[in-house]
């Protein structure tokens, strides 16, 4: 759980809150209304990544197809298989989905779909990765850090069908 913040965007249900380190995007962190928000710093070396990142989720929240390809990600916090999961995420492009065995494979590790999940669950940098645009098998919607409350408007946002 993210503890101190030098990012924070506003959504309707909550906030989205992140972290920049001096290499990029640390953490980013989906939090409801009603939950209590992280101790905020004010980090002037990344005010410029904070503004691009500002700007990209505004347009993604209103709906509009956006990458996240230009943010600096420090992953360094992930095992290796982890940043590996990770990365192979990102990939994934705006309004489709994976499954988590589908991954598996993309990486080179078929049998691996319970450890990609495991690995996602842990991804800092939630929407920027997209780990909601990971489904289970037949579409199922499967897990998510946040809730799945998130992960439903995530996915409905992008239009994306799932099965409960």
């Amino acid at each position: 759980m993210l503890t101190a913040a030098n990012f924070k965007f506003s959504v309707p249900d909550g906030a989205v809150y992140g972290y920049f380190s001096s290499a990029g995007l640390r953490t980013l962190e989906l939090r409801d209304r009603d939950a209590a928000p992280p101790l905020l710093l004010h980090s002037a070396p990344n005010r410029a990544w904070g503004h691009a990142l500002h700007g990209l989720l505004e347009h993604y929240f209103a709906g509009a197809s956006v990458s996240f390809g230009d943010i600096s990600l420090d992953l360094a916090s992930g095992t290796p298989f982890q940043q590996i999961v990770w990365r192979e995420a990102a990939k994934i492009p705006y309004g489709a989905s994976a499954t988590y065995g589908e991954l598996a494979r993309r990486i080179g590790n078929p049998r691996a779909a319970r450890a990609v999940g495991a690995a996602l669950g842990k991804n800092p940098v939630c929407i920027v990765v997209p780990c909601h645009r990971v489904l289970a098998v037949n579409g199922r919607i499967g897990g998510f850090s946040a809730g799945l409350h998130w992960k439903r408007r995530l996915l409905s946002l992008e239009r994306i069908p799932c099965i409960e």
